[in-house]
């Protein structure tokens, strides 16, 4: 059959491509026929770090065409299934995900009868950098029993900042700071989106427009007599003066921990980690500068991803969705799509390519 893939070119730019070669999974690989493909910023903010010449999108769901030998028992023809390939550099055509056919091999998971093939397209790579963000780099314990069940946590009584809540990754780490039982979760954006966070699992929000609101969070903070605000996650990284890097530096208390997805503001005078959703594979970033960036594997934190994601896949519906799932039709409206989500235009809303394209 026909695959058109949306491909990312060195130039950065986006173009619909006419795929001739046929896929065929090796031993460790499953073949999936894409029905949704999810957008996220990074399918175009990454191109200028090495990440293109290929067929763009981390994202997928689909069903299972063939399973390579090391995957046949666990997948089978016609299984729906989700997932999201690693960022790699000179990456082979076969595992972007905006094409009719993709590869999987570094994270494939079974779609639950309860949640839409649209819904699982656009879940694990925001579901992976939340998790990533509260459990590795902010250290919330991960509230399991020693049979490695969800089962609350007093110890996790604690006070978080998700700045930027309306954010993908924002609103994924609002629903997961809740499934942990972090008390009071703070979090900032516009005042249209505050019902839908409070929906998610938010204690209180906040208008990021707000002059004051840094008193604002203060006063909550003293209101629900909370312990020191030791777990700021910055979710979007705003720029404007005063920057979200500074105003989350002011709110932090002396011995917090703090991340974010993207690199913070230039005006940042504390440590910050760097938030990334996949932490089993070696990732190499060029920057622009040509400077070399290398991730390497960190085990014990991908135990932790895969953990909180299996979570948020077996509750979904009932502790875990995503919000305002917007499915695009064609190529050209999923390159425009791509776009607007590469522009920051995607607030408490996510994307997915309907394919074929």
């Amino acid at each position: 059959m026909a695959n058109r893939a949306i491909w990312i070119g060195k130039d950065h730019q986006l173009s619909l491509r006419e795929i001739t070669e046929v896929y065929e999974p090796l031993a460790d690989e499953v073949l999936v026929e894409v029905e949704y493909s999810g957008i996220n910023p990074a399918d175009i903010v990454h191109s200028p770090f090495g990440f293109n010449d290929y067929p763009a999108g981390y994202d997928f769901a689909g069903k299972v065409v063939k399973s390579g030998a090391n995957r046949q028992e666990v997948f089978k023809p016609g299984d729906r299934v989700l997932g999201f390939g690693a960022p790699e550099q000179n990456k082979a055509p076969q595992y972007g995900a905006h094409q009719r056919f993709h590869c999987a091999r570094h994270f494939i998971h079974h779609v639950p009868p309860s949640m839409p093939m649209a819904d699982a397209a656009c879940l694990m790579v925001v579901t992976h950098t939340a998790s990533d963000a509260l459990f590795n780099q902010l250290e919330v314990p991960l509230p399991r029993d020693n049979q490695g069940i969800c089962s609350g946590s007093e110890e996790n009584r604690f006070p978080i900042l998700i700045w930027g809540g309306a954010s993908a990754v924002g609103s994924a780490a609002v629903q997961l700071a809740k499934m942990a039982g972090c008390y009071p979760i703070l979090t900032t954006a516009s005042k249209k989106n505050h019902d839908a966070l409070r929906a998610l699992g938010a204690t209180e929000c906040f208008d990021y427009h707000d002059e004051d609101i840094v008193d604002q969070i203060q006063r909550v903070l003293q209101h629900h007599n909370a312990k020191p605000l030791n777990h700021v996650l910055d979710a979007v990284v705003s720029h404007k003066k005063p920057s979200s890097t500074s105003i989350c530096e002011q709110l932090a208390g002396g011995g917090a921990r703090l991340t974010a997805p993207v690199p913070v503001a230039g005006d940042a005078t504390r440590t910050w980690k760097q938030t990334f959703a996949c932490r089993n594979v070696v990732v190499t970033f060029e920057l622009p500068s040509g400077e070399i960036i290398r991730k390497e594997p960190v085990p014990e934190w991908q135990h932790n991803i895969d953990w909180a994601t299996r979570w948020a896949i077996e509750h979904y519906g009932s502790g875990y969705r995503m919000s305002n799932v917007t499915v695009v039709k064609g190529g050209h409206e999923g390159m425009k799509a791509m776009v607007v989500s590469a522009e920051g235009g995607a607030s408490m809303q996510k994307f997915v390519i309907q394919h074929p394209i």
